[in-house]
């Protein structure tokens, strides 16, 4: 359904943020899923926490679509 590794994390990413699974932290674990599904498929991320936290909250609150977090993904990407 995903064409790449950054829509993947993009979509475990938003899914989360929005639909909340744990009694808290669900920005942390929604960051944290989809840095590991990265990090899985040989890909890391560099980047500044407070713009992590900034994109998630982006999800959360449905100012990004997934192509949009994909995007930002890849552009932290190193390797």
């Amino acid at each position: 359904m995903y064409a790449s590794d950054w829509l993947k994390a993009a979509a475990l990413l938003e899914s989360i943020a929005l639909h909340e699974p744990l009694e808290a932290k669900n920005e942390f674990f929604a960051w944290l899923v989809a840095e590991t599904f990265l990090n899985t498929d040989g890909v890391t991320l560099d980047y500044e926490p407070e713009e992590a936290l900034a994109l998630v909250m982006r999800a959360k609150h449905k100012g990004a679509r997934v192509q949009e977090l994909a995007a930002q993904l890849r552009a932290w990407s190193t390797g």
